[in-house]
């Protein structure tokens, strides 16, 4: 009886020191994306190029614009923009008006539901060129207290982006529309906004590897010979 007794009691404790363990819980581990979107995109641009100087109505600057997107997995993408502007007149300030823009803006993305379409605002920074004759006719900025008159003058200043987007996907092309402000400084070096600008055009897109990917290098191949094995 006893042996039977002892045996129980054994059996009971090693139950009990079972129970009495505490149960480790293993981490979650966060997964990224391993691709993301490339994207090529080129369009028509509109723009007033310098608000200061080009106060005539109906004299905005006509363009070509072309674009490199990369990401949009997740909630962000960067783009890396340049802008080629026909000349233009500001008559009888400015004549012959040659203008560009190269820029970096990042998206957050905003989706919706049921459809191939998403919102982004956006922000980034541009390097602006402004390049034209100036007769210093009818100088309301006092240019000529800086440049001289009857010579072709160049202005390249950097401008903070702000703006929004819309983009609708047919794929493996998307159709996008971009309005834009940028920020910058005037002659009288007082921060302004300088531009106001809007991109209509088409993108080709591509399924790349993301950041996440090319970073982990030869680790992810372990992690899936392991998962296999």
């Amino acid at each position: 009886m006893r042996r039977i007794l002892s045996h129980i009691t054994f059996i009971l404790l090693l139950s009990a020191c079972g129970i009495a363990q505490t149960k480790v819980i293993k981490p979650v581990s966060k997964k990224y994306p391993t691709t993301t979107n490339l994207g090529f995109g080129a369009g028509l641009s509109r723009s007033v190029l310098y608000l200061n100087r080009n106060v005539k109505e109906d004299n905005d600057a006509r363009g070509y614009s072309f674009s490199m997107i990369y990401g949009g997995s997740r909630i962000l993408r960067t783009s890396i923009e340049y802008t080629h502007y026909r000349a233009i007149n500001i008559e009888p300030t400015w004549y012959n008006i040659k203008a560009s823009t190269i820029e970096i803006n990042i998206h957050i993305i905003a989706r919706f539901r049921k459809t191939n379409a998403f919102f982004y605002p956006l922000f980034g920074l541009s390097y602006n060129r402004f390049q034209g004759y100036f007769t210093g006719k009818n100088d309301f900025l006092n240019l000529t207290e800086k440049h001289p008159v009857n010579q072709t003058i160049n202005t390249n200043w950097a401008g903070l982006n702000v703006g929004t987007g819309y983009e609708h996907y047919l794929k493996p092309i998307s159709v996008f529309i971009d309005y834009k402000m940028r920020v910058g400084f005037s002659e009288k070096t007082q921060l302004n906004i300088m531009d106001v600008c809007f991109t209509f055009g088409l993108r080709y897109n591509l399924k790349v590897p993301s950041i996440y990917k090319i970073f982990s290098g030869t680790r992810s191949r372990y992690v899936l010979e392991t998962e296999k094995n």
